[in-house]
């Protein structure tokens, strides 16, 4: 499977507005930096970390990262 950063920044923001939470409220709840959560919503991080996405995975949905690959 090929990870397209753009799809992947789609699907976090989308699952973010849809928890009605803002960027710096997931990444503190993931705890991740602020810039680096921008980055990858914005589909420019091309080499995202299994923890970060785990970690938001978490916080916007059930812990699996399916959703946010879709």
């Amino acid at each position: 499977m090929v990870l397209d950063p753009k799809k992947l920044g789609q699907n976090i923001k989308k699952l973010r507005q849809v928890k009605k939470i803002s960027q710096e409220m997931l990444a503190r709840q993931a705890d991740l930096k602020l810039s680096n959560l921008a980055k990858l919503e914005g589909g420019f991080n091309l080499n995202p970390t299994l923890t970060s996405l785990l970690a938001i995975a978490k916080v916007l949905s059930d812990g699996s990262i399916d959703k946010l690959l879709k």
